[in-house]
């Protein structure tokens, strides 16, 4: 799910209750008996949360999210409670129903390509007319073009004869949903005969994304709600129980990449880690959006390596294939492999987040990270020691300034005491220089984490030396309760780096 009406509530059941499963525990009770209560708890969790997302008293933008917890725990509910689950789970066009959110008149079907797009003509689920429908069947079936045919995506798990479209054909229903404080939203529905991981899903968006709702042109709101949930249909055909950080991100992403023009994901860059470069990367927050502010970090990679390094990613995610599926943060890992490895990348990039003009095409509309602490360096004081814990897959930024007293053939000595190579940790000096130019120095580490390095720090010739340490790890304690990277725990949730820098003249 896009958007909806912010609070915490949802976002706090939904930290609860994903992923399924929970670690074992030392208990009177049976393994089967606690699996059993565990599973029906998170079950009533994701009913109450979904509840919510019909009612539009949900209290976050993860509705989607919230609709697949439901469909993934409903077996474990009561009978009256299955009951309510299905009847939230089900298509406008399904009946009984008990919660008033289907349509209350006959649908028509208009089908062209790979979609078919349902609508009714009268009440206020009604679209404004024929013509927007067929916007809409055009619109859907672009997006369909660029992530399956031109991005190379698998297309979606077919419904069968669901919907009444023929088999192949992928379902939209426009509905009334600002009541709601929706854009879209995608519900999981069936799974794959051969697979139970991969889903089959339909859509839907709003009937007509008012301007004096929705604030902006509609149909700008209109592809860049499609192109977000349609990459969460194609996600729940590769692995519907994929981290939840991963699918809102990329789906965040996608959203740029098929309207260029629309930058509405930028709102939530002050929640990434151009922003926050100490916020873990996997982060799915109950209080903030980074998840969906973490987009940039696909951007990156796509900008430097191509867009089809997410396609990758979720490759090495999947649930199909011969090696089976790997969770967020180990798919990224497999995928950086040829192209210099995760900790070189991922420093790279923590680097680069503190010049985004430099590092991305758009940046200059981008925050830059930060410094968490910054010295000038004279000659009475040449030098200054820092020393900071830092979370998986964050960094912190540190800046040395040279003060005027210093001339130009002076240099900067950084000693660095980073934690083991095991650990992936990086240090990268990013040197900026009066005349704007930009030099970056990777800090070479020992397999110990000890490494030097030396770049120039004249105040005739040089701004700043930003050093950047970060934490690339990707090693999990999966499935004890986390909430990063496969419900897990980091092995290295915050090892300790000391820098030293000492200006000096040679």
């Amino acid at each position: 799910m896009r958007r909806s009406v912010s609070a915490v509530a949802l976002a706090t059941a939904l930290a609860l209750i994903w992923p399924a499963g929970v670690s074992p525990a030392h208990s009177t009770t049976t393994t089967a008996s606690r699996s059993a209560a565990a599973a029906r708890t998170e079950a009533r969790q994701a009913l109450r949360a979904a509840t919510d997302v019909v009612a539009g008293t949900a209290s976050r933008e993860d509705a989607s999210m919230a609709l697949l917890r439901l469909r993934l725990t409903m077996t474990a509910l009561g009978p009256s409670d299955r009951r309510r689950a299905a009847a939230i789970l089900a298509r406008p066009t399904d009946n009984p129903d008990p919660y008033g959110e289907g349509y209350s008149v006959a649908a028509k079907r208009k089908c062209r390509g790979h979609i078919c797009v349902h609508w009714v003509p009268t009440t206020r689920d009604a679209p404004p007319g024929t013509a927007w429908v067929d916007k809409m069947l055009r619109m859907m079936n672009s997006v369909w073009d660029y992530e399956v045919t031109k991005l190379g995506y698998r297309r979606p798990i077919s419904d069968g004869s669901r919907g009444g479209g023929g088999s192949g054909r992928f379902d939209v229903y426009l509905k009334e949903l600002y009541h709601q404080g929706l854009y879209g939203e995608t519900v999981a529905e069936r799974p794959s005969p051969d697979n139970k991981r991969r889903y089959s899903a339909y859509l839907l968006l709003d009937n007509d994304f008012k301007r004096s709702q929705y604030g902006a042109d509609p149909m700008q709101v209109a592809r860049v709600t499609a192109a977000h949930e349609f990459f969460h249909v194609i996600q729940y055909g590769y692995d519907v129980r994929e981290d939840p950080w991963l699918m809102e991100s990329t789906a965040t992403w996608m959203e740029d990449q098929f309207d260029d023009s629309s930058n509405d994901n930028r709102q939530y860059l002050p929640w990434s880690q151009l922003h926050k470069p100490g916020t873990p990367l996997d982060t799915f927050s109950d209080s903030g959006f980074e998840q969906y502010g973490n987009w940039a970090f696909f951007e990156y990679l796509s900008e430097h390596y191509g867009r089809g390094i997410v396609r990758t990613i979720w490759t090495h995610a999947a649930a199909f294939g011969k090696r089976g599926h790997e969770f967020s943060a180990e798919a990224i890992h497999s995928s950086l492999r040829h192209h210099g490895g995760m900790t070189k990348v991922y420093g790279t990039y923590a680097s680069g987040n503190t010049v985004p003009e430099h590092t991305y095409s758009e940046g200059k509309a981008y925050p830059a990270a930060p410094a968490t602490a910054s010295a000038t360096l004279t000659q009475s004081a040449p030098a200054q020691t820092w020393t900071y814990d830092v979370r998986h897959l964050a960094a912190v930024d540190l800046e040395a300034s040279p003060g005027a007293d210093l001339g130009a053939r002076w240099r900067l000595r950084l000693a660095v005491d980073a934690p083991d190579r095991d650990s992936s940790p990086a240090v990268v000096a990013l040197v900026q220089r009066s005349d704007g130019r930009l030099s970056r120095v990777r800090v070479h580490l020992t397999r110990h984490g000890h490494g030097v390095a030396t770049v120039p720090f004249g105040d005739a010739r040089v701004r700043r030396v930003t050093v950047t340490l970060a934490n690339a790890s990707t090693r999990f304690r999966c499935h004890t309760g986390g909430a990063f990277s496969c419900h897990g725990t980091s092995r290295d949730p915050h090892p300790s780096f000391t820098v030293r820098a000492v200006a000096y003249k040679p």
